[in-house]
């Protein structure tokens, strides 16, 4: 208790030369820290609230703050846009190992709550770490030796993980399909903007676009029919990374004679070509489905936002023409998708002009 108290003497001292030791105390401040979560090797900005009593007339503060040097290292100190520089005509802060020993001297009565000071700490390990005030002091009253702790769970950085994402995208010869990789991710440090991606065809005899905002693929095969295998690498900002795999297969665009002739029931998934396209501001979306499943068709913008939902549902065998309306859209093209019980997504592009 000795560095406090000598500390707090100087504190002390000034406060008798500004003649506010006269002003009185209930006791109803506070320092207050909060439980928080980090992850390994980010720095942590972690602060040290004070709250003033509503009949308190605070004007001196000090403590010892220990913290765990096997869990952080101490980066600094922040003091600056806190109360510590609004209210204190004197501070100090002492940093002695794991230590740190801090005492505020105000020139008038501290009236408001707020942030004291700031830690900035960066963790070293992927564990259960505390911070604790051991000792503190206000105004002129005993020192409180009842520690003030916080937990910090520290968590390890893990590499984005992929999630149930298909081994098989399929769609038609000079159609475009959009694939939303992005629902697939999860990463819960990093945002899609933050993530790089690398993409790979073997062979390369198509055209892959990435919107980066949504992390979805704008995926289209003018002149080649077979399959195409999609690798690639999703890199976190510190460097992990996980790799993937799909398999691409274009199939040989269907004529519309060649459909005419199919039987009622058709023999596979087919999604058609919108008519009329371009459009304005109707638009019908013909669909077949071979068996019984659950079936969704989902309209999309270029960048990946979905912008309606024409069909969403259980539905059995058979051909179906939904109508589309976009007299609330704008003038451009959009990616119209299929998606059924195969998991399988079949998307093509539409031209709406006003």
């Amino acid at each position: 208790m000795k560095s406090i108290n000598n500390g707090w003497l100087a504190v002390l001292s000034l406060s008798l030369v500004l003649g506010v030791c006269s002003q009185k105390l209930q006791a109803q401040s506070a320092l207050v820290m909060p439980d928080t979560t980090a992850h390994v090797s980010d720095t942590l900005s972690y602060p040290i609230y004070l709250e003033v009593g509503e009949n308190d007339s605070l004007y001196g503060i000090a403590f010892e703050l220990m913290f765990d040097s096997l869990q952080f290292e101490l980066i600094e100190v922040i003091t600056t846009g806190t109360l510590t520089k609004t209210n204190g005509a004197f501070s100090a802060v002492n940093i002695q190992g794991n230590d740190v020993y801090y005492s505020l001297a105000a020139t008038n009565p501290i009236q408001e709550s707020g942030v004291l000071l700031i830690l900035n700490l960066l963790p070293k390990s992927a564990r259960l770490g505390q911070i604790e005030i051991t000792e503190y002091q206000f105004n002129e009253l005993a020192v409180q030796t009842q520690a003030i702790r916080s937990n910090v769970v520290t968590f390890g950085n893990t590499p984005p993980s992929l999630i149930g994402l298909p081994d098989t995208l399929r769609f038609n010869q000079n159609d475009t399909l959009l694939f939303s990789l992005g629902e697939f991710i999860q990463d819960s440090e990093d945002s899609f903007s933050e993530l790089d991606f690398e993409l790979n065809l073997s062979p390369p005899v198509i055209v892959v676009e990435l919107v980066d905002s949504t992390a979805s693929l704008l995926i289209y095969s003018p002149i080649y029919v077979g399959e195409v295998v999609l690798s690639g690498k999703v890199t976190d900002k510190k460097g992990l990374f996980t790799e993937f795999s799909v398999i691409i297969i274009i199939e040989q665009a269907v004529s519309n004679e060649s459909m005419a002739e199919q039987s009622e029931f058709p023999t596979r998934i087919q999604l058609e070509q919108n008519y009329p396209n371009p459009f304005n501001p109707k638009t019908s979306i013909s669909f077949e489905v071979l068996k019984a499943s659950y079936v969704s068709v989902r309209i999309y913008d270029l960048m990946g936002r979905e912008v309606d939902v024409l069909w969403n549902k259980y539905t059995a065998p058979g051909r179906y023409q939904l109508s589309f309306e976009a007299s609330n859209l704008a003038t451009g093209s959009y990616i119209y998708s299929l998606v059924a019980g195969n998991g399988v997504v079949y998307s093509k592009k539409m031209t709406l002009i006003k």
